[in-house]
């Protein structure tokens, strides 16, 4: 079985970081590999040509974590041969929790925040109340990792309506939806699966930082998936 490759791209910070956890519990076997983006102001077409650019020759299985979901969709419209299926982790493709939105241009220009953010924010927002010292730092440090303009360029993004029409529905997608997400409701798996012909949505037990929290669980259902490219081939 030729399975297809993993491409994994990152949440609001970028820099994936945050997914050594997800790799260390994938088999070795699979090839993956991770694309971080610049720490730059790039709107989603700009980010979706840096990711184009990186993508090996033949088509992969993407996986796009919360953020994203705004830039595989945006990459689909545009390049949809190069993509065999793609797995939504916490995504959105309208803006989540718009109340929310609201305060994050604010909380973003406060530079120190994302350095010495409150433990228990961390773990109501992102990593749940389980999270150790190691996994709040670690969180801290790739946001730390990303300079305040270019996280407010992102949460703007967030909170913007965007026009994903040319997104072409018969791209295979999946939905990773966390049961305890307080940043991304349930409520948003919808527009994937009115938007995919086949779309599956799996719900499991975490926080938003699904990936981070639950690695291994998330990995035998990206493993799963991974592998049924393989035998579509």
């Amino acid at each position: 079985m030729n399975a297809a490759p993993l491409v994994l791209l990152p949440g609001l910070d970028g820099t994936g970081r945050l997914f050594r956890s997800l790799l260390a519990a994938l088999p070795a076997s699979l090839r993956a590999q991770v694309v971080a983006y610049p720490n730059q102001m790039l709107d989603l077409q700009q980010l979706a040509a840096h990711v184009l650019h990186q993508l090996p020759a033949q088509r992969v299985v993407l996986l796009a974590e919360s953020f994203s979901g705004l830039v595989a969709l945006t990459l689909l419209a545009n390049a949809a041969t190069r993509v065999h299926s793609v797995i939504f982790v916490g995504a959105f493709a309208e803006p989540p929790r718009p109340l929310l939105l609201r305060l994050a241009p604010v909380l973003s220009r406060a530079g120190p925040l994302a350095r010495s953010a409150p433990s228990f924010l961390l773990r109501r927002y992102c990593l749940g109340p389980e999270a150790n010292a190691a996994e709040l730092n670690e969180l801290r440090t790739a946001l730390a990792g990303v300079s305040v303009t270019v996280l407010a360029q992102r949460l703007a993004l967030v909170a913007k309506m965007h026009s994903f029409r040319q997104v072409p529905p018969n791209v295979p997608a999946f939905y990773l939806r966390a049961s305890d997400d307080r940043l991304v409701p349930a409520s948003c798996a919808n527009w994937f699966q009115h938007r995919f012909k086949s779309c599956e949505v799996e719900e499991i037990s975490g926080p938003h930082f699904l990936l981070q929290t639950k690695p291994r669980v998330c990995a035998e259902v990206i493993l799963r998936i991974v592998q049924r490219s393989g035998k579509a081939a």
